[in-house]
């Protein structure tokens, strides 16, 4: 892709991005404008709250299909009854999510009560450990905490990163590719580099995918590109 092309493609994204941060502005002003008394146009209150910028997916977890049989539920239990001899399994369930994993002690079940949870949910992946149960579920989109303080960065060796919070307090969630930085800073518009730096605030999967998409075309590593696309 040509220098003009991504220049070109960037101030997109770029407007999009500052789109989104005056969209909240804009929820908060209707809220106000709302407890206050004052009346809204719904012509008004349509422009203020519509995002018509351009949607970019090009990663994330595919839905588990609902595959699981009655007899590999049954399987699982008895192999749980071999190694758990008080009859009580510990269960903990992994929510994976793009951007990160969660995790919640449901606490002990008896094989019954394992039994129902597997067919309640027949898209969940479950194996058996040394400590118990873990069931992984599998969930299209970022994560609460991402949403509420997950921002995009570049570091000090042209990593592309994911951080719990502002970069600047080095919580790394998770690293992307390397980047070629000469190439990166050079073509892009006046600013983005900037707030590359201070980070990319992110509150949903589109957003999220969109930044991840565009500063992809610097990967160095373009196998490890191909992973993080394709939701590796």
């Amino acid at each position: 892709m040509n220098t003009f092309k991504l220049k070109k493609q960037f101030k997109r994204r770029w407007r999009r991005w500052k789109r989104t941060a005056w969209m909240s502005l804009a929820l908060v002003a209707v809220t106000i404008l709302a407890y206050s008394g004052l009346s809204i146009s719904s012509h008004i209150q349509r422009l203020l709250t519509t995002d018509f910028s351009e949607t970019v997916t090009v990663m994330g977890a595919a839905p588990i299909e609902a595959n699981r049989s009655e007899a590999e539920v049954q399987a699982i239990v008895k192999q749980l009854a071999s190694t758990t001899p008080d009859d009580l399994t510990a269960v903990v369930l992994e929510v994976h999510y793009v951007c990160g994993v969660e995790t919640e002690r449901l606490g002990k079940m008896t094989a019954s009560q394992v039994e129902v949870l597997l067919l309640q949910h027949p898209e969940w992946d479950a194996e058996v450990a040394a400590d118990g149960l873990r069931v992984k579920q599998q969930v299209d989109d970022l994560s609460p905490l991402c949403k509420e303080q997950a921002y995009i960065s570049i570091d000090a060796l042209g990593n592309l990163n994911l951080y719990e919070g502002r970069p600047t307090e080095d919580k790394v969630i998770r690293t992307f590719f390397q980047m070629d930085v000469g190439s990166l800073e050079s073509s892009l518009p006046e600013g983005v580099w900037e707030q590359l730096q201070q980070g990319i605030r992110v509150q949903d999967k589109d957003e999220y995918n969109s930044v991840i998409s565009t500063f992809s075309d610097y990967a160095v590593d373009r196998a490890s590109e191909e992973v993080i696309l394709n939701g590796g």
